[in-house]
């Protein structure tokens, strides 16, 4: 029973540290199957760099960390790994290349990333990324088609930026003017009203004017940017 229950910890304690724990306590020093653990580091792509750690944290209990083991379970792990229907599904993802599974090594997964990069690598998915406002996969730097459609996707991207911020200046300055018409409106029916004075009367008829001569500003600003808009929406459709 007491082996057992060892060997449920000891398969916790892989899953524990694959999930990123920092560091390993002592129970899991002692319970740890290194073998396992380097498998399951190989088995998910990953190098051998964790191991340094692994061994510092166990060495701070007086317990030996088991290299061999790690590095025969590791390569068991990256075997499984490195083949070629993961290296083409990585290269469809765009992603760069794995440097664990070495060309030399792991040909199978080099010829499936090829095949999958270059059908990632087109036209029309750099057009995509650059409308979306991606960045420029250096996965595709052999593949020059990709970076003309992703220059000019950009560039259509940039435009439909511009487009909406102008299209937030024109709402900002419609409500504006709104707001302008309000004050209007409010000072004419003071001017109206029982009891207004003529000092207040006189005040209001000055706020009208002033009022008045910023609308005709804002409206003027609005055929400004509307302007802005439809040589902005033109030039988008010509791209």
């Amino acid at each position: 029973m007491f082996n057992r229950k060892m060997s449920w910890f000891a398969i916790a304690t892989v899953f524990l540290i694959l999930a990123g724990c920092a560091t390993m306590n002592e129970q899991e020093c002692r319970v740890a199957d290194w073998h396992a653990i380097g498998y399951q580091h190989g088995a998910s792509g990953q190098g051998t760099q964790s191991f340094s750690e692994y061994q510092s944290d166990c060495a701070d209990h007086n317990i030996r960390a088991d290299f061999q083991a790690f590095k025969e379970g590791h390569e068991s792990g990256l075997s499984d790994f490195c083949v070629f229907e993961r290296g083409k599904n990585l290269g469809l993802q765009g992603a760069s290349y794995n440097a664990n599974c070495t060309a030399s090594r792991y040909p199978d997964f080099k010829k499936g990333y090829d095949m999958g990069i270059e059908g990632f690598c087109t036209y029309e998915n750099g057009l995509r990324t650059g409308e979306a406002g991606g960045k420029l996969s250096p996965a595709c730097s052999e593949f020059p088609r990709f970076a003309e459609g992703y220059q000019d996707g950009y560039a259509r991207y940039e435009v439909v930026e511009a487009i909406d911020r102008v299209e937030d200046q024109l709402r900002a300055t419609e409500q504006k003017i709104d707001e302008e018409q309000q004050f209007i409106e409010d000072s004419e029916a003071l001017i109206v009203r029982d009891g207004t004075t003529s000092k207040q009367r006189a005040d209001a008829l000055e706020d009208i004017n002033y009022h008045r001569e910023e609308m005709s500003r804002l409206r003027r600003e609005l055929l400004i940017l509307e302007d802005e808009r439809s040589e902005l929406i033109h030039t988008l459709e010509t791209l």
